[in-house]
């Protein structure tokens, strides 16, 4: 989780500050390299865009975990009355690192939840087809695609009778004008069902990497992954305090 919320941020703005400088971001061959990390922890898949490998399979699971840990954790640390909502939101800098610890890692958790749960919730859908599939009904993105596969299939219908109704007739070039009206709706077809993929994958990246509200919210969203990227670490110490600890002084 702190692997994929570090490359993560720096993929943030990397990207932002190579495009502001004129670069390509997809050119930079350390955000190349940070994206590979980020993407597939270094474990290419053969097919990038769609094929599976050790390193893609263990990113979205994780990312499947953290939105767990997540909700689990909100159910943990919930205040039950409004003088433990306070102490829930506080940052004690005065009684020991240790509890230092534990304020930041309940209090920043809580600031970041909603970003964070947005992040995890959206990530596996760039590497598996049946989570994006799932997503995309969600979203109400699936819809719209079936619609347009059904009017497809009737504009073939349409087309196929109009083909073998001018060649029964006989008449070459009323065949051959339907047949390039045919290519023509297929291609905008094509065209629009493209469209369509097109703005929901973009609708799940800008969820992702928080660009769904401008500036403002990707200022949010690298925050939100800088603590998401501690939350791991902070929670392992306390863990390890609290079950080895007392042993070690001992």
């Amino acid at each position: 989780m702190a692997i994929l919320c570090f490359s993560g941020l720096v993929l943030l703005i990397g990207g932002e500050i190579a495009s502001a400088s004129g670069a390509d971001p997809k050119q930079v061959p350390f955000l190349v390299a940070v994206k590979q990390l980020h993407r597939w922890l270094f474990m290419i898949p053969e097919n990038p865009r769609g094929g599976l490998s050790v390193g893609r399979i263990i990113t979205a699971v994780t990312t499947m975990c953290m939105t767990i840990v997540l909700l689990t954790g909100v159910v943990a640390w919930w205040p039950k009355s409004k003088k433990m909502l306070k102490n829930r939101l506080t940052v004690s800098t005065d009684k020991g690192f240790r509890r230092f610890v534990y304020d930041t890692h309940v209090s920043l958790g809580i600031y970041a939840f909603v970003f964070l749960f947005i992040i995890a919730l959206t990530g596996p859908v760039f590497s598996f087809k049946w989570y994006k599939q799932g997503m995309s009904r969600l979203f109400g993105q699936e819809t719209e695609q079936k619609e347009m596969k059904m009017e497809m299939k009737k504009d073939d219908a349409k087309q196929t009778a109009t083909k073998e109704d001018a060649f029964a007739g006989g008449n070459a070039e009323q065949m051959k004008e339907q047949a390039q009206k045919h290519d023509g709706a297929s291609q905008d077809m094509k065209k629009d069902g493209q469209d369509k993929k097109s703005g929901g994958k973009k609708l799940f990246k800008k969820l992702h990497t928080g660009k769904w509200g401008g500036w403002f919210s990707m200022i949010l969203h690298a925050i939100a992954v800088l603590i998401g990227g501690f939350l791991p670490i902070s929670g392992y110490y306390m863990w390890w305090k609290r079950n080895y600890g007392k042993k070690a002084k001992a």
